[in-house]
């Protein structure tokens, strides 16, 4: 079987799931993205390790704790009430850790990078859990979803556009088989895909904002999302390690399936904050 092939059963199993927990309610949407976010940590510390010797299974055990502990914090109104002393904690215990544990000829990037796991994946991609209202239903969950499913649209037509269409590389030195025609075909769709659900589209409105700022905004996400994509790509290659993890059959771990979404998720999270919708 094709890994194209493994990818769409995959794909088409796992969307449903998905669906279920964003839509059942605040227990399996936050359980969810604290899932997600303890196992990208992971994931993260895992090749760093790769790379600069130190604890490694203690950090790999200590990243998702951490990147939990920091997306928690956005489920609150007050979120920087909590956010502050939870990250003066994860920074003080990880410089103690490298103090106590590494050598000091790699002392400063391992810290930055290990720590980089928790801040990324927790501090920033964590505010996803703003796009939530509280409650059962899709209304409650159409905002996360609409975002997430943009950012699934813009990577899968971008593969496709790449694949098809593509000639001309976009970043040769840190993922060798994406194209510009993939990248803007992707952006393309996403941004059409997102228009469906705002006041001018023709599905249900998620979004109450005017076409203009529609194609501004769904531009901004795609580009951070591509953007996003390339940072864990980069990761990837400086660490020698072809797929982040194994978690989903086709597509790699969390990192490789969800690393536009990291980036771009809390962008458009800040963004729509301060829209009127």
């Amino acid at each position: 079987m094709s890994n194209l092939a493994i990818r769409c059963i995959f794909a088409f199993t796992a969307m449903p799931i998905v669906a279920f927990l964003l839509w059942f309610g605040d227990y399996t949407r936050f359980a969810f993205v604290f899932i997600l976010n303890a196992i990208a940590a992971y994931e993260w510390a895992k090749m760093i390790s790769a790379v600069y010797s130190g604890p490694a299974k203690f950090v790999n055990a200590l990243s998702p704790i951490c990147a939990v502990a920091l997306t928690m914090p956005w489920i609150a109104n007050d979120s920087t009430f909590y956010i502050l002393p939870i990250l003066a904690i994860v920074i003080l215990l990880y410089i103690a850790v490298a103090f106590a544990y590494v050598d000091v000829d790699n002392l400063f990037p391992w810290l930055v990078l290990q720590i980089a796991a928790p801040l990324y994946v927790g501090l920033w991609g964590g505010m996803s859990i703003k796009l939530f209202e509280f409650g059962r239903g899709w209304e409650e969950c159409s905002k996360f979803l609409v975002v997430m499913t943009t950012l699934w649209a813009c990577d899968s037509a971008a593969y496709f556009a790449g694949r098809f269409l593509g000639k001309h590389k976009f970043s040769p030195h840190i993922s060798p088989k994406k194209t510009w025609e993939g990248a803007v075909g992707g952006s393309l769709f996403a941004i059409f895909w997102f228009w469906i659900w705002t006041r001018s589209g023709f599905g249900y409105t998620v979004f109450d904002i005017p076409f203009a700022t529609t194609v501004g905004l769904a531009f901004v996400i795609t580009v951070a999302g591509q953007l996003g994509d390339l940072l864990i790509s980069a990761l990837k290659r400086w660490s020698k390690i072809k797929d982040s993890g194994g978690l989903f059959p086709g597509h790699g771990g969390v990192l490789d399936r969800a690393d536009s979404f990291y980036l771009a998720t809390p962008i458009a999270t800040i963004l729509l904050y301060y829209m009127p919708i």
